[in-house]
């Protein structure tokens, strides 16, 4: 008599057999996914290169890990395989969003990814991963199994994370120099970088600046015609340093020290032009003033007895003929400065080179060269030229005079004219000083007839 079980045994026994047949087939894909990775790497590879293989079903759940493991993550082999562990929950909590992305577009895209993030370890470390995963496909292109590698990468990182930092120190310490630092190509001085000084020293926008670099240099067309001008220096020196001047947007004159030199790479080649410019604006104008003092009278403007001394023995130097000297000296000075101040003897050592600058405003150097005292030296000048020379001064100092000024103007005239080159500039200054002085005894006695009624 044969034997049929009832239709509940026979679903417990068919229940069995189902979940025994999904045992194997999960002990097969580990056993494949070892193959897989013992045909490329050996565990002892693996270990060697601080590398973490593993494959997981499609859900992520481990099927093999092999390698590096507990290197990397701290824990045992077994307590991924078991289930102790799960591997998300060693993604550092900011990082868990992109790992679940990443895990996300393997899934839908079915394609390679690969991602840097981090993990806690089990020893409570922070390291730095770099994963690669593929996932596997089926015939019907359904993905079945995760397969990839895990490297540790945080010694990396770290060397990353430093030389970041010590960038960021020298961005600022660059950006905080006032100075203009720059670097370009030595063959076609294409701009490689600029610091931040360079809007406020030069104008100009960064992003400008590389523009410009980039078009041939139309706004820096000074700066770049310097290299021009310098770059066989450069050749032979290895570097220049030069001063040079240009128009800022601004409308103003800029002064700027420039200094250039060849930077070499690891193999001593040519790799790179280096250089900086300091903005001496300041510094030049402090010379142009502390030079302009030097050779100016402080209260007249005029020419000093320093330059109008240097321009005498220039003249001598230079073997000049038809040079003529008109020596002038104000009259009563002393007597307006005793009885008056020194402020009205002021005012009419004024009217005195505002007279002169009148008569004189060519290429004449005009100089007060003493308390009363004034100069006038015109070259290529005839005897005839000179002559017209002190009779339109005359005229001008009576026209003075008639035009109401505060103080009457009375000065003693001299002249002479240099006509060989071989007479020294002394001899004709002495020349004409003695003809000013021949002047004063009349013109002391006009000089109190006109003062008489300020009764001095």
């Amino acid at each position: 008599m044969a034997y049929f079980p009832d239709n509940k045994h026979m679903q417990l026994h068919l229940d069995f057999l189902q979940e025994e047949n999904n045992r194997l087939r999960q002990e097969l894909t580990k056993m494949e996914a070892g193959v897989k990775f013992a045909k490329y790497l050996t565990e002892d590879h693996l270990k060697a290169l601080n590398i973490m293989g593993y494959a997981t079903d499609h859900n992520f759940i481990p099927l093999y890990y092999m390698g590096a493991v507990n290197e990397i993550t701290g824990y045992e082999y077994s307590d991924f395989i078991t289930g102790q562990i799960i591997f998300e929950h060693l993604v550092h909590p900011e990082d868990l969003p992109v790992f679940q992305t990443y895990r996300q577009h393997l899934l839908d895209t079915h394609e390679a990814q690969t991602l840097e993030y981090r993990i806690i370890s089990g020893q409570g470390q922070i390291r730095w991963i770099s994963s690669m995963a593929v996932p596997i496909q089926n015939e019907s292109g359904q993905v079945i199994t995760i397969e990839g590698f895990l490297l540790d990468v945080t010694s990396r990182k770290k060397i990353e994370e430093d030389l970041l930092e010590r960038q960021a120190h020298l961005d600022s310490i660059l950006s905080s120099v006032q100075d203009v630092i720059w670097s370009v190509t030595p063959d076609t001085f294409e701009l490689l970088y600029v610091n931040p000084a360079a809007e406020k020293v030069y104008g100009y926008p960064l992003e400008k600046l590389y523009e410009d670099a980039a078009n041939g240099y139309q706004l820096m067309h000074t700066a770049h015609e310097l290299m021009l001008e310098n770059f066989f220096t450069l050749l032979q020196r290895g570097w220049f340093e030069i001063e040079y001047s240009f128009n800022h947007p601004n409308g103003e004159k800029r002064w700027l020290n420039r200094r250039a030199h060849f930077a070499h790479d690891a193999h001593g080649f040519v790799a790179r032009i280096d250089g900086t410019d300091t903005d001496v604006t300041r510094r030049r104008q402090a010379e142009d003033t502390l030079r302009y003092i030097s050779m100016h009278d402080y209260l007249t403007g005029l020419f000093n007895r320093f330059f109008f001394e240097k321009e005498m023995h220039a003249i001598d130097n230079d073997s000049l003929e038809s040079v003529g000297l008109i020596v002038c000296d104000v009259d009563g000075l002393k007597t307006i400065n005793d009885n008056l101040g020194h402020e009205a003897g002021d005012h009419l050592l004024m009217q005195c080179s505002g007279v002169l600058k009148t008569c004189f405003d060519h290429d004449e150097i005009v100089a007060r060269i003493g308390g009363d005292e004034f100069t006038i030296l015109i070259r290529n000048c005839s005897a005839e030229q000179l002559e017209t020379y002190v009779q339109k001064l005359r005229q001008a100092i009576v026209e003075q005079n008639q035009s109401g000024s505060r103080y009457p103007l009375s000065l003693s005239i001299g002249h002479a004219l240099k006509s060989s080159p071989d007479i020294n500039m002394r001899e004709i200054f002495r020349q004409a000083d003695n003809l000013m002085y021949a002047e004063k005894p009349e013109n002391r006695r006009c000089f109190h007839k006109l003062y008489r009624t300020l009764k001095l």
